[in-house]
């Protein structure tokens, strides 16, 4: 062989390898490291996820133990504005005070009415009783925890006979307490 064959087949040759190394780089190499750096970015965005969810993890967790912290506060409130009427309750209630304050109900009705979009009870008592008796009355109402509110009182005087009054007035009122109500 002579000198200039073995300098073409000594190009050739490394050619041939540089080809080959480009053939390898373009056919493997390359696309292993595109594929490598896919992978990082959703390793990167899932480790972000898992992240964020163990944030909101701690922040329900420390959310569930101020509730469970608030617990007399929350029965509270969910007697001062429970999620259904309650009729047997505010009854039961009623007959406690008036009988505390020596009032007898003659008359008592509950209604269930929504007005603006809140739904409330309405209840309608008739009574006869002194002024004193029924300012007791008033103010164990007001120191109920319910929210119970005075919408319409009507009092008149209470005749004997023609000639005579009595101290004792009668008493048309109408209370409203309110609820929650989740629609059926």
């Amino acid at each position: 062989m002579t000198e200039t064959t073995k300098q073409n087949f000594s190009i050739l040759l490394i050619t041939l390898l540089i080809a080959g190394t480009i053939f390898l780089f373009v056919s493997f190499i390359k696309p292993s490291f595109n594929t490598t750096k896919e992978l990082s970015l959703k390793i990167k965005e899932t480790k972000e996820s898992i992240k964020l969810l163990q944030e909101y993890k701690l922040k329900s967790e420390s959310l569930i133990q101020i509730y469970l912290d608030l617990g007399d506060q929350v029965d509270d409130i969910n007697l001062a504005l429970p999620d259904d009427a309650q009729t047997a309750q505010i009854l039961a209630t009623l007959d406690m005070i008036s009988k505390n304050t020596g009032i007898s109900l003659s008359t008592l009705t509950f209604r269930e009415i929504t007005k603006d979009e809140q739904d409330q009870l309405e209840i309608k008592i008739k009574f006869s009783s002194s002024y004193e008796n029924f300012k007791k009355w008033i103010e164990e109402i007001e120191k109920e925890l319910r929210i119970i509110d005075f919408t319409k009182s009507n009092i008149q005087a209470m005749n004997l006979s023609k000639s005579k009054t009595s101290n004792i007035l009668e008493y048309d009122i109408t209370l409203v307490t309110y609820f929650l109500s989740y629609g059926d």
